[in-house]
């Protein structure tokens, strides 16, 4: 389907239930979809790469999508019905517990300050950016956009207990770890070219 509005984005992820922001083996991506079929180059040099980039920010944004790395290390916006299976394999501790090897002590400070507070907001760039692209990459905290007052963007983290909802969280402890990584697959274009490195 063509996309050139949140709401044809929005209609896109629904259906598939998972979608890239730039083209991945095996899913729909943004991309591909506002430019109409594949891209070659850069996608921000292309024709309609404001629209993808706006369209990008506003999926961040929205409430009723989740907004993670999930799908070879690049950014997927995954429908609600699979937040329960996302949420039970981020909290799986076995998976968990191989994510934090080889972190840095400064992301393993940046894990305890989210762990401890709920939520940190940081600059986009700064001083703490590879430790958030690290926690982001494996998974270890959920992360999304905000404009500050001053009308530039900011990035959250948030513990994952912390995002979670009630109703999220009750359907996610009806699931096993390999229940869990199966709804995933088939969305996520399967293993391993699907699903990224952290997730098993």
């Amino acid at each position: 389907m063509a996309v050139r509005t949140e709401h044809d984005a929005l209609e896109l992820i629904h259906q598939r239930r998972v979608v890239t922001e730039v083209p991945a083996q095996g899913t729909a991506s943004l991309v591909e979809a506002v430019a109409g079929g594949p891209v070659s180059g850069s996608w921000r040099s292309h024709a309609k790469g404001r629209l993808m980039y706006r369209l990008g920010r506003m999926l961040r944004a929205s409430r009723d999508v989740l907004a993670v790395r999930l799908v070879e290390g690049k950014v997927a916006f995954v429908d609600a019905s699979l937040w329960p299976a996302v949420y039970r394999m981020v909290m799986e501790p076995s998976r968990r517990r191989r994510s934090l090897e080889g972190l840095s002590a400064q992301a393993r400070a940046l894990l305890s300050a989210v762990e401890r507070d709920r939520r940190v907001r940081l600059d986009k760039e700064g001083e703490w950016t590879k430790a958030r692209e690290a926690l982001e990459e494996r998974l270890l905290v959920h992360v999304s956009e905000a404009e500050n007052d001053e009308g530039r963007f900011g990035v959250i983290l948030r513990s994952w207990r912390d995002w979670v909802s009630p109703t999220v969280e009750e359907a996610a402890r009806t699931l096993t770890y390999d229940e869990a990584i199966a709804r995933l697959k088939g969305p996520c274009g399967g293993a391993p070219a699907g699903l990224g490195a952290w997730v098993f």
